[in-house]
């Protein structure tokens, strides 16, 4: 019975020491609603948006419009978002590229995908940046 207590007590404290706060989530989130607003001046029309902050992490969605995409915002986004501190990270996946700052990942989809979001579904390019125990792992603090 000892030992379960005394394995609860280190479970909660080590998660505690990995997720991130609710402050830390709301700091990162504004960090994150900054760095986009700035990468989206190169253009995209935005389709559907959602962003949180809470004890564990915080996530920020812009989904960008097919029609408005072309290829040339993939670069784009992530020269501007160089510019903001953000630096490149390999990806397996030829279907996004990623992005890491400040324990923060960003990831600009290169293929598009479906948004049901406003009830109709349409062709949406994602465009997110997340901050949570799992960023942080991969792209470090």
């Amino acid at each position: 019975m000892a030992l379960m207590v005394v394995f609860g007590l280190t479970a909660m404290i080590v998660a505690d020491i990995k997720n991130p706060s609710k402050g830390q989530s709301e700091d990162h989130l504004a960090v994150m609603a900054a760095d986009m607003s700035h990468a989206l001046v190169a253009g995209g029309d935005v389709n559907s948006v959602y962003s949180n902050a809470k004890s564990g992490g915080a996530l920020l969605i812009k989904n960008i419009t097919a029609e408005s995409w072309t290829p040339e915002l993939t670069v784009e986004y992530q020269k501007k978002l160089r510019e903001s501190g953000w630096a490149t990270l390999e990806s397996k996946k030829l279907r996004e590229v990623l992005l890491c700052k400040n324990g923060m990942l960003a990831r600009i989809d290169t293929k598009p995908s479906t948004d049901a979001s406003h009830g109709i579904p349409r062709m949406i390019y994602g465009f997110s940046m997340s901050y949570s125990a799992n960023s942080l792992r991969t792209c470090g603090s």
